[in-house]
């Protein structure tokens, strides 16, 4: 049994947060976050891309334009998205961090309470991306729909957030132990302390056949450079990469912390390279800044591999080529 806060007569009890609950603690954090912005069953849209001031959720990416909502499935839901040749994704997230469904341009996904791991309750995690600018963007948001055959409410299980917050500091410090491609998925695609890294480091993931994730953290010389092959992605389906920094608790920190593909020069051999630091690194293409000391998260993200395994290989040739001091 859960340990549980004590707590006077009329107030809630707050369940305290381990690591055996915590994806769940965290799933009903964000969830309780989208409700303030929007009732059940109806999607919140952020017009502009995640900066430094309006990031929600840790990790976000800068090249694509947000869509939550929270969706009653006790009987079913379906979630559509319009054709187009931009990239967007509706991603359907169970109370306990295991993602239940996936749909693409021109794509609808069926979701019932059976497909849920716990709960009555779905948190959709939609991304459109700005390659088409950011007026046409706003198109595809608002073509998104979700028809609900209930609205109840969420009542979800209370946490006690000074435990939740704590588990979670604890968890980052286990970064160099994570593995994404085992961490976003179903209960039987995930690996079970994976899952757990994952919902605290990069929580509203995608699993692997659908994205792929790099991060490592380094402490920035003012000067460092980052050198690899161009990714094994379907380009042909609106497949693309970035590059992004975050502080080394996986906050934006900076006016301009990523570099989107189509912003990327190539090297002459046709590799990358990408610049971390300060005034040193001024004049070198593809930069990113970073402070002399800093801790930091530099990664990336690719968005429709070639396949699962093209994308895990190229994961793993670039554990072998770290950032290096120019």
């Amino acid at each position: 049994m859960e340990a549980l806060l004590p707590a006077s007569e009329g107030d809630v009890v707050a369940e305290i947060v381990t690591r055996e609950n915590f994806a769940e603690a965290e799933t009903a954090h964000y969830i309780r976050e989208q409700l303030k912005k929007a009732p059940v069953n109806e999607y919140f849209h952020n017009r502009v891309p995640v900066n430094v001031e309006n990031q929600v959720i840790i990790r976000s990416n800068v090249d694509l334009i947000y869509s939550y909502a929270v969706v009653d499935v006790t009987e079913e839901a379906t979630f559509t998205l319009a054709p187009s040749a931009e990239y967007q994704i509706a991603q359907i997230i169970d109370e306990n961090h295991y993602i239940v469904g996936v749909a693409y341009p021109g794509e609808s996904v069926t979701v019932t309470r059976a497909d849920l791991s716990m709960g009555n309750h779905v948190y959709v995690l939609g991304r459109t991306a700005t390659t088409g600018g950011v007026d046409r963007a706003h198109e595809l948001q608002d073509l998104r729909t979700i028809v609900a055959a209930t609205a109840n409410p969420y009542t979800g299980r209370e946490f006690d957030e000074e435990s939740r917050l704590a588990v979670g500091a604890e968890l980052e410090s286990h970064a160099a132990e994570a593995d994404f491609s085992r961490g976003f998925g179903t209960p039987q695609s995930t690996d079970p302390y994976q899952h757990l890294l994952a919902a605290r480091l990069g929580w509203g993931g995608l699993s692997p056949e659908h994205a792929q994730y790099f991060q490592v953290m380094t402490t920035s010389t003012g000067n460092d450079v980052w050198t690899f092959d161009v990714p094994p992605l379907d380009y042909d389906h609106n497949g693309y990469f970035s590059v992004i920094k975050y502080d080394e608790m996986g906050w934006l920190d900076v006016e301009k912390p990523a570099l989107a593909d189509t912003d990327i020069t190539r090297n002459n051999d046709g590799t990358i390279s990408i610049w971390f630091g300060d005034e040193r690194a001024a004049g070198k293409p593809n930069v990113i800044e970073t402070t002399e000391g800093q801790k930091f998260y530099y990664g990336i993200r690719l968005y429709r591999p070639v396949s699962a395994e093209a994308g895990v290989e190229f994961i793993d040739e670039l554990r072998d080529k770290p950032i290096q001091p120019a």
